[in-house]
């Protein structure tokens, strides 16, 4: 989306495409992190290992702006939309949400529990009817045995029960205002949290709750609310000091990791912060650097980024993880895995839009 001035030249604003840049760079980022996270790598030169271990962990961080862009997004079509009805809201959730995670995931279980029954050297798992219905139920959560279908689909239920709980939190929103949403969400969110420690729930992102991240998903919300009636506010997030600040709250979850025990359980609403609005200044940089090609890539990104997200696990976890294995007697080089992850990201990308493109052409043929 661009904005025009009086001479009928194109200018990038930030306010009009942020969505689809961030979206474009954390799903980018994501498929790397799972790609240095699920197969093994080493250097005899120490730079490499450590670089490599640094852009998986950072990369992981990247997951919680989906939180953010979700309730941001959700926001802004619902005070846009005002004759909005929930049935058809929902029944759009479905279409282009559900019913594309339910054929993928049925597809991986069928796949992977065929190769395992034709080469067991090869895939050496399979997996039970019980865990295909965690998944299509969205209750995988709390099955570990189904985990390893795709370890990526941990995000589903989450994110699933948050678009349950959107009604409830915007109207809260458009009531009571966006401190209280937020003050509400916190309270959730960590009690929750505490509640599951006390109980000894594991918390983690593979059992993780929606409860873990409505504070996240309510800051989107209130983002939203901002950019539907407050525009003009939000090239406030966007400067060098916001930047320094989201890498400072960078710096703040890192330690109270390091210095907590309990830290990694309470740490993910400083690392959204963080990571968001360095990301925000992200985008600023690269709409300086190149205001049409980089709002365009990340673009064409963005409008793939969930079939990127369903699909890149299980090709990982399922045909290079087991191909590298067989062909390979030691870990691949940290250098070279970086580099790898960077070509495999471009490659489901192209796959992601030809899926896509088969996809439309198919849904256009069925309505003519």
């Amino acid at each position: 989306m661009l904005n025009h001035n009086t001479t009928g030249e194109n200018i990038v604003t930030l306010d009009s495409v942020w969505m689809n840049m961030v979206r474009g760079i954390a799903i980018s980022v994501v498929v790397i992190h799972h790609w240095l996270l699920f197969l093994p790598h080493q250097s005899s030169i120490s730079i490499f290992y450590t670089t490599a271990e640094l852009i998986h962990a950072v990369g992981g961080t990247a997951v919680h702006l989906f939180f953010i862009l979700s309730g941001c997004g959700l926001t802004m079509s619902y005070f846009r939309r005002g004759d909005l009805s929930w049935r058809q809201w929902a029944r759009r959730r479905f279409k282009n949400i559900i019913v594309p995670y339910w054929i993928v995931i049925t597809f991986t279980f069928i796949l992977v529990n065929l190769a395992n029954y034709v080469s067991s050297e090869f895939i050496t798992d399979s997996y039970s009817w019980t865990s295909l219905f965690t998944y299509i139920t969205f209750t995988r959560n709390f099955y570990s045995p189904a985990w390893g279908l795709n370890l990526t689909m941990w995000f589903m239920p989450v994110i699933v029960g948050l678009y349950v709980l959107f009604p409830v939190l915007v109207k809260v929103l458009e009531k009571y205002g966006a401190f209280l949403l937020l003050t509400i969400s916190t309270l959730v969110t960590y009690g929750s949290i505490t509640l599951c420690i006390v109980l000894e729930y594991p918390v983690s992102h593979q059992t993780a709750l929606p409860l873990f991240y409505v504070i996240e998903f309510s800051l989107g919300m209130s983002v939203g609310y901002i950019l539907c009636f407050h525009s003009h506010q939000f090239g406030r997030l966007v400067s060098f000091r916001t930047f320094c600040l989201g890498l400072g709250l960078y710096g703040v979850s890192w330690a109270i990791v390091r210095y907590w025990t309990l830290g990694g359980f309470y740490n993910d609403l400083f690392t959204a912060v963080g990571v968001y609005l360095v990301a925000l200044y992200a985008c600023r940089c690269l709409i300086r650097f190149s205001p049409q090609r980089s709002v365009k890539i990340l673009g064409q990104v963005s409008k793939v980024s969930y079939l990127m997200y369903l699909i890149h696990g299980p090709l990982i976890l399922f045909f290079v993880k087991p191909l590298l294995t067989h062909l390979m007697k030691s870990p691949m080089n940290s250098l070279a895995m970086i580099i790898l992850s960077g070509i495999y990201c471009v490659l489901i990308f192209v796959l992601a839009c030809s899926l896509s493109w088969s996809i439309n052409s198919f849904v256009f043929r069925s309505n003519s």
